[in-house]
């Protein structure tokens, strides 16, 4: 059964459904933007959507749904457990035979070496409120209203694995004892009160842990006897699923961190502890705040400060093993040759030179899947492309999305911000991160500080690294400077960060500037660190924004030639008609046939041409 076979079931049965990233429990921005509140029971969108997205896993919205679930999670080591454990319950009457799934859920988060399976039964009848339930060896949590289930056919985000119906029954009512369940709450360690320099110290290190994982601080800032509390964004917020802009407090207390959420259906930092120090070790990554400091991650009374790190007892530890390097697998592209999935990549050129044009025509392939130029196929489209353009305004820019084709998108896969809109920092994307492409139009609006400085430029390293290690693809817009070749060393404006911390360059220029909307931009990979592609050249389409190749992609030199051959045949016909004429009316005869050459090319070829031997002649 397909996802979408499994969804249109979902949906005949009268669940509300949406939506999510695949392989993942995090909803589908492009289509789900406000999460369980975007779930649909109406067929014809279910259809859509998984046309538009057909590997996407199924979200089940229980509360619109009128469901509620047992999510037991945890106290089966098998499949035979599991269903032992269900026959178990069913007999005694706490849980009638209902609608039953087996999660994909095969190890312990925790401790991948335990294994455990999971099994969700389906009850008709919702509920406010999340409990907690324990019950013959088997526990986990209930899901009601403000939460979701993954649908059967759904992929495990960890193992991998697929959920598959268990008990294809009617969906019983839902026992009366599962309503008296209270939830589950977390408590912290008494207060024990600090020196003021201690709690400045955790203040400091919360703050760089903070930049660090990406969190935005909100302005709560507040000093308590044991610890400091910082206010952030919740960054579980996308798993309670409503959108909102949930409110989370991270603090050191005792020297510990601990994190406390306000948001009452967030079930991660509430409830699903396994998840939630999941979650925590995934931010944490490779913290540090002084040389030969790491932290460990541990819930409630949670993160130590940091200790000294450990040397590896094998020196070997600090290297690739042989089997990691056998199983590096080659760069996956998006577009083939051109662009590759989760890299940053920059498109560098001088004002005025079409970069935003070249940028439109790749947001174009990236929507519509045709190839870009109508050379590069597009191999994987992604979830969504989101275009800040903060440069130019909403009817300028709306002006060339629609004039490109690609206006159908917007709001469903194409998602634009310009300057007549809020402006976002890169900090504050989240949710529309996992699976896109970020086109990042220019740099220059997005620098906080002097792009000249390193300090200012690697914090700027450091956001663009955090949307790419949330899962996205970078493509950033810079200026060239003045004067530059258009080497990677010279080509780009402001510090040498910015060339060092980039996947790939593009570097961009017009062939005549006299001739703007007339002109071949040519193109090259400047840093070509996962592909190789020669320069190419890509030609305007009379009257509207889409570029075309001209020609193939060919060595430098070879171009070259071409272009000199070129300027060579267009003088050769000059001289047939005008044989005397001088060399500077000679070079604005080539000027308007659109081929720049100077006075010595001019005067050589002239020659060699007329026979003459390379002499300057008057006018």
């Amino acid at each position: 059964m397909t996802l979408l076979d499994a969804a249109i079931d979902y949906v005949r049965r009268g669940w509300h459904i949406f939506p999510c990233i695949p392989k993942t429990k995090v909803p589908l921005a492009g289509l789900a933007p406000h999460g369980f509140k975007s779930a649909s029971a109406d067929e014809e969108t279910i259809r859509r959507w998984w046309t538009i997205k057909p590997e996407a896993n199924i979200g089940i919205s229980t509360g619109p749904s009128d469901l509620t679930v047992i999510d037991c999670d945890h106290g089966h080591a098998t499949r035979e457990a599991a269903v032992a454990w269900l026959a178990r319950v069913s007999a005694s009457g706490k849980l009638p035979r209902t609608y039953t799934v087996l999660t994909g859920r095969r190890f312990d988060s925790l401790d991948p070496s335990k294994p455990e399976w999971g099994v969700q039964l389906y009850y008709q009848g919702a509920i406010p409120g999340s409990g907690h339930f324990e019950l013959d060896g088997g526990s986990g949590d209930v899901q009601s209203i403000g939460d979701l289930v993954m649908g059967a056919s759904s992929i495990h985000p960890k193992s991998g694995e697929a959920y598959a119906v268990l008990i294809d029954a009617p969906v019983a009512p839902l026992p009366e004892w599962v309503r008296t369940l209270a939830p589950k709450r977390r408590t912290f360690a008494e207060p024990v009160t600090v020196p003021d320099d201690v709690a400045d110290e955790w203040k400091a290190w919360l703050l760089e842990y903070a930049e660090h994982c990406g969190l935005t601080v909100r302005d709560f800032d507040k000093r308590v006897p044991n610890g400091w509390w910082l206010g952030i964004r919740c960054p579980w917020e996308h798993r309670s699923g409503d959108g909102s802009e949930s409110s989370t407090v991270l603090g050191i207390l005792d020297g510990k961190i601990a994190f406390e959420c306000s948001h009452g259906t967030c079930k991660t930092a509430k409830h699903d502890t396994a998840a939630f120090k999941a979650e925590m070790l995934r931010l944490h990554g490779e913290f540090q705040t002084e040389p030969g400091a790491e932290p460990s991650v541990m819930l409630g009374t949670g993160l130590p400060m940091p200790q000294k790190r450990l040397n590896p007892a094998d020196w070997h530890d600090r290297y690739m093993t042989a089997e990691a390097f056998e199983n590096v697998k080659p760069p996956e592209f998006l577009i083939a040759d051109f662009l590759v999935k989760n890299s940053i990549t920059m498109l560098a050129g001088p004002v005025a030179q079409r970069k935003s044009i070249i940028a439109l025509n790749i947001a174009h392939a990236l929507c519509t899947g045709d190839p870009l130029f109508g050379y590069f196929d597009v191999t994987a489209k992604p979830v969504r492309t989101v275009y800040l353009c903060p440069e130019m305004g909403a009817a300028s820019f709306a002006k060339r999305i629609k004039q490109i084709g690609i206006g159908k998108y917007v709001g469903e896969t194409l998602f634009i911000q310009t300057m007549s809109e809020q402006p976002t920092t890169l900090d504050e994307l989240e949710n529309e991160v996992p699976e896109a492409v970020v086109i990042v139009d220019t740099i220059t609006r997005f620098v906080e500080g002097d792009e000249n400085k390193v300090e200012d430029m690697r914090r700027f390293a450091q956001k663009v690294f955090r949307l790419a290690n949330a899962g996205a693809t970078v493509l950033l817009l810079h200026h060239s400077k003045k004067g530059s070749t258009g080497s990677l060393d010279d080509g780009l404006r402001g510090s040498s960060e910015l060339a060092a911390f980039v996947d790939s360059c593009w570097v961009t220029e017009l062939e005549d500037t006299k001739k703007p909307y007339d002109s071949l931009s040519k193109m090259r990979n400047v840093k070509q660190r996962d592909f190789e592609i020669d320069p190419f050249r890509v030609k305007p389409t009379p009257g509207s924004y889409y570029l075309t190749m001209e020609g193939e992609p060919e060595p430098e030199a070879v171009l070259k030639s071409k272009k000199d051959d070129a300027a060579r045949e267009a003088l050769a016909a000059i001289l047939n008609d005008s044989p005397k004429m001088g060399i500077h009316k000679l070079i604005d005869a080539l000027k308007a046939k659109g081929h720049g050459r100077g006075a010595k090319w001019v005067t050589r070829t002239r020659g060699e041409l007329l026979g003459t031997g390379a002499t300057y002649a008057s006018d």
